[in-house]
């Protein structure tokens, strides 16, 4: 059991911590910009460096800051880190499914679509229509399509000017690659491919015209399409 001396150490931590996250949340510490010493906040708190010490060291395993060895601690920008790590324990210790996963993707994907159709620039919608092309010279092919596919969704995830919402779609990128190498393997028929190619090429002139709405149509359809693939599962003979 914790002495008192210990519990009155962990709450001035956690003031500590409380103390910088506002920092940050008031403008005054920015991505990127040094926090003050570990000496300058002991003076502020009239706590030991131990305290502050132990306050850095859990922000930055929250992905708040970071902390270089001969550097003071630094506030990091946005990263996905936690909610890549979310989906990748959810999978590996079976609490979640690639369905679920794509359930989740869904949502993301089609306020990303609707989005990006309102703030996408010239140049992506040019990498858009490129894509889209490259799309239809892999057809059938899942090791060639694959790769474009990611770089499609990537377009449109930065296209949004949303960091939030590109940051949580970076982080599942590396679990969405896989959804799409099986969902696509699972596609029996040309039949098949023809929509997923229409699907993306709808999409993607939808955001190019700054249709919004049929842009989240369109999004809606590509993952009606590959949910239906992956809960039917791969062709059995």
């Amino acid at each position: 059991m914790p002495s008192l001396d210990q519990i009155r150490q962990i709450k001035i931590s956690d003031q500590v911590a409380s103390y910088i996250v506002q920092l940050i949340a008031d403008g005054q510490l920015a991505p990127g910009d040094d926090l003050p010493s570990e000496s300058e906040l002991a003076r502020r708190f009239g706590v030991g460096r131990p305290a502050v010490r132990e306050a850095t060291n859990a922000l930055a395993g929250r992905g708040l800051i970071a902390i270089t060895s001969g550097r003071g601690p630094k506030v990091l920008p946005l990263t996905k880190g936690s909610f890549a790590d979310l989906f990748t324990h959810g999978l590996a210790t079976r609490q979640v499914s690639m369905i679920q996963v794509l359930d989740v993707r869904r949502g993301l994907e089609e306020v990303a679509a609707e989005l990006a159709a309102l703030n996408r620039t010239e140049d992506e919608a040019a990498t858009l229509r490129d894509l889209a092309d490259l799309m239809v010279e892999a057809h059938g092919d899942v090791s060639r399509f694959s790769p474009i596919d990611v770089l499609f969704h990537r377009t449109l995830a930065v296209a949004t000017r949303n960091i939030l919402l590109s940051s949580m779609l970076s982080g599942i990128a590396d679990v969405a690659r896989e959804s799409t190498r099986t969902g696509l393997a699972y596609a029996r028929t040309d039949a098949e491919w023809d929509v997923i190619l229409a699907v993306h090429r709808n999409t993607a002139a939808a955001v190019i015209a700054g249709d919004a709405a049929g842009a989240r149509r369109h999004m809606a359809t590509h993952f009606d399409s590959a949910l239906g693939r992956l809960r039917r599962g791969p062709q059995t003979n």
